[in-house]
């Protein structure tokens, strides 16, 4: 049986093998477009940058026998499946995402700070997004161009309104939303360079909200990008101060902030740089460096007393029959 030091750390994904071997072999750099749900950034993004970065990690479509083993809340059913014919003994760590809770799970790995418990519910940030390119300075202080990093359908019905077409139009402003072109292309989701100001705001009584990450305002930052944001509590629970994002609950409010952002460009600028400043703490070193964390002070230790001292199936069940019951009666499904 491995020691406690040599375990190895798994990333399972239910697909083929082939499919497989071709995640192995992506650049995400390179290849950004290719990441589009939540397992390609969770499961398949981790593997990579932690491989790239030293650390003992596996990406595979079965369970070993022992060790840490990290899958996605989607994939749940066929990593119990997995689990249930090989009898393992690994630590069975599910990573929630915006998902419902996984109770069978030993650990759940969540994305905001907000839904940690520190002790089964770990917090660990999104990665920020691949290839990242940043906004050229050399564009100024003035905004022309509003991305929303997104698809219509997710946006607030008001942006679709004759009075926010009429502000754009009256200041020279583009407004873009992220789609696929009419060939299926990708949309380049990585690429800010023509972009002056991020705007995200779901529809009014959006659903899911409390559980969505804060990935596009760490973006923004990282990007050089000033960000209008909806009321949402994985923004919240990241700002420091003012000039970490406007929030915003609508087009009137939307209008207003950018008025203020044309009228004040030392604003602009000095939400640029503070947004420089605190997106370093959500760049691939820094994200690299938590998961190393969680890995060598929590995941295999627990997965070495887990491998000595198996956790019973029905143990395991019953957690995950309580678990449903708690959000059945909270109204959840």
């Amino acid at each position: 049986m491995p020691t406690a030091d040599t375990f190895p750390t798994t990333f399972f994904l239910d697909v083929p093998d082939a499919a497989l071997a071709a995640w192995r072999a992506l650049d995400p750099d390179a290849h950004p477009q290719r990441l589009v749900l939540g397992e390609h950034y969770w499961i398949v993004l981790s593997f990579l940058r932690l491989r790239a970065a030293g650390l003992d990690v596996r990406l595979d479509n079965d369970v070993p026998a022992t060790g840490p083993v990290l899958f996605y809340a989607g994939d749940k059913r066929a990593l119990w499946r997995r689990c249930r014919q090989r009898g393992s003994r690994a630590l069975l760590v599910a990573v929630r995402s915006d998902r419902h809770p996984v109770g069978f799970a030993d650990i759940e790995v969540v994305q905001n700070a907000g839904s940690a418990d520190g002790r089964r519910a770990l917090h660990i940030p999104h990665w920020s997004q691949p290839g990242l390119r940043p906004r050229d300075p050399s564009r100024g202080q003035r905004p022309r161009t509003i991305l929303y990093p997104g698809t219509p359908q997710n946006l607030h019905p008001g942006f679709g309104d004759a009075a926010w077409q009429e502000f754009l139009a009256r200041h020279g402003l583009e407004f873009r939303c992220h789609v696929h072109d009419g060939n299926g292309a990708a949309p380049d989701y990585h690429d800010f360079r023509s972009v002056d100001l991020l705007l995200a705001i779901r529809p009014s009584g959006a659903r899911l909200v409390r559980n969505k990450p804060a990935w596009k305002l760490f973006n923004a930052w990282l990007a050089g990008v000033p960000a209008l944001l909806g009321p949402e509590s994985g923004y919240r629970e990241l700002r420091e101060g003012p000039l970490d994002f406007i929030e915003v609950d609508g087009p009137e409010a939307a209008v207003a902030a950018i008025g203020r952002l044309l009228d004040e460009p030392e604003l602009y600028r000095a939400m640029v740089d503070n947004g420089l400043g605190r997106g370093a703490a959500f760049a691939d070193a820094a994200t690299v460096a938590r998961w190393r964390s969680l890995i060598d002070e929590v995941l295999v230790p627990r997965a070495h007393a887990i491998a000595v001292r198996p956790v019973p199936a029905w143990r395991r069940r019953a957690r995950d029959l309580r678990t449903r019951l708690r959000r059945a009666l909270r109204g959840k499904d």
